[in-house]
């Protein structure tokens, strides 16, 4: 458990020290605040507290940006280390896989939840606005920090597979947007715009955009987070397997 924590510290140090991870925090940056802007805009056209809460947590900017921001965030997690020759020393050790690879996913969603911080700062100041009494909802901006986290965790995970998968960090980069882009995108499209009950209901069920539309509003379905959970934790499972198996070639 001592090289677990000592790893997980480095790698939250390398994940704040990276000169790619300061851009993707501008990045992202720049975009909540544009989402802030525009949640603004929607107050003062008359727009319902709830519309307004959707936009901050669940947007199509935000919506767009994370299947961007997270491969950023984890591209470098395994396919840097592996072109440098240095994971493959990290292998020769006593240090056991399972601890190497969480050691990484939870450095890289601590990082992707510190992104978050000005979302939740911009949701307090305008709380002290005048003129938009009950804004924000606490019930609803709690939901909407667990959902981004929980939508994060499986985000995160399946970046982090499609890192150990790879020896390049843009291979893995690009691999992992074209699967969560893609995915995201069908899902939705299935959610809202299918003319098959059934298959309406399956993109409904998966869609993480619809589920962060409900999480804005302060809806938090237990079928959700378990699923988030389960499919977090298999996702992980996989990428200790690889790992493993590469340490084993």
């Amino acid at each position: 458990m001592n090289e677990f924590f000592a790893l997980f510290k480095k790698e939250l140090k390398t994940c704040f020290l990276s000169p790619v991870t300061y851009i993707v925090m501008f990045f992202f940056w720049v975009l909540t605040g544009a989402n802030f802007f525009w949640l603004l805009w929607q107050l003062i056209g008359g727009s319902p507290l709830s519309v307004a809460m959707q936009m901050m947590f669940g947007g199509p900017l935000l919506a767009i940006a994370l299947p961007i921001v997270v491969p950023l965030i984890t591209m470098r997690l395994v396919a840097e280390e592996r072109k440098q020759g240095t994971f493959e020393a990290l292998l020769t050790t006593p240090l056991q896989v399972p601890f190497l690879v969480l050691a990484k996913y939870f450095s890289a969603l601590i990082y992707y939840m510190v992104l978050w911080l000005p979302a939740i700062a911009y949701l307090l100041m305008a709380g002290k606005l005048p003129g938009v009494p009950g804004f924000p909802d606490g019930g609803a901006v709690l939901a909407g920090i667990f959902g981004v986290m929980l939508v994060g965790s499986l985000y995160i995970a399946i970046g982090l597979l499609m890192s150990c998968l790879s020896s390049n960090q843009i291979v893995a980069a690009i691999s992992s947007f074209a699967v969560l882009f893609g995915t995201a995108l069908t899902l939705t499209l299935l959610a809202y715009n299918s003319q098959s009950p059934s298959l309406r209901i399956i993109g409904q069920y998966y869609s993480s955009y619809k589920h962060m539309m409900d999480f804005s509003r302060g809806i938090v379905d237990s079928r959700m987070v378990l699923m988030y959970i389960c499919n977090s934790a298999w996702v992980l499972f996989v990428a200790i397997k690889v790992t493993e198996a590469k340490k084993g070639s």
